[in-house]
């Protein structure tokens, strides 16, 4: 299997707020796939603040691995702190607005996804925050897995078709199931690994779909981001 790694370098990146924050994104500047709006990986060397900004429509979830997060938004009206190994969910319905301030040391994931306007502009805007609590590590095999949305999860996004998962491989040679009408992103958030005979290390991103079932060689202990999302969608979507 052929498979197109994008390294940490070969990603668009960012710096932001005078290099206050950083953002790499593992498929800018490719065509969307799936209902796949945007990824960013956010590192804070410093303290960060976005000012407020306006979302419509769109839904975002964002994954605070490292440090925190302070949110702001026009649903709720109040700063709510997120904890490392939260998740914070907003879903723009007709329109919200928002500020975050990432607090020094952070490390997150951002992703949006396109939930079907013709739906989701005629909701009110809503925004939760699933803290680390919440989750838990299982077993799968003899790898740790935490689910963070779909079957299993405690998340349900308007956003058909999607799951969230992030995997402790221990070194070694392992298979990992997949949903074959699905295209499934996978990031890798640390060590070192062979996909299908292709080396990631870390930061490095790639996707399969129409696949069922994935080898992965691990070479040294590795932490897996998997997110799991329709092929096809049957709806127009926003953004293509």
């Amino acid at each position: 299997m052929e498979l197109t790694i994008k390294n940490r370098e070969d990603q668009h990146s960012v710096a932001l707020l005078g290099g206050r924050l950083h953002e790499n994104k593992p498929f800018s500047g490719e065509p969307l796939f799936s209902n796949l709006i945007y990824w960013a990986h956010v590192e804070a060397p410093e303290e960060g603040t976005f000012s407020m900004h306006p979302h419509e429509g769109i839904e975002i979830l964002t994954f605070i691995f490292e440090g925190g997060l302070e949110h702001f938004d026009t649903a709720t009206n109040v700063w709510t702190p997120l904890h490392a190994g939260g998740v914070q969910l907003i879903q723009a319905g007709r329109g919200v607005s928002h500020s975050e301030k990432y607090i020094k040391g952070s490390r997150a994931f951002q992703i949006w996804f396109d939930p079907d306007f013709s739906k989701s502009l005629n909701k009110d805007a809503f925004y939760k925050d699933f803290q680390a609590d919440v989750f838990s590590w299982t077993k799968e095999g003899d790898w740790d897995v935490m689910i963070y949305a779909g079957i299993n999860g405690p998340i349900k996004t308007d956003a058909p078709g999607i799951t969230a998962k992030r995997y402790k491989l221990p070194k070694g040679e392992h298979f990992i199931t997949l949903t074959k009408t699905s295209t499934n992103s996978f990031y890798l958030m640390d060590g070192e690994l062979e996909i299908e005979g292709n080396t990631m290390k870390k930061d490095a991103f790639t996707k399969v779909e129409g696949v069922e079932k994935i080898k992965i060689k691990v070479l040294e202990e590795s932490e897996l981001f998997l997110l799991e999302s329709p092929t096809e969608v049957a709806y127009q979507k926003a953004y293509r």
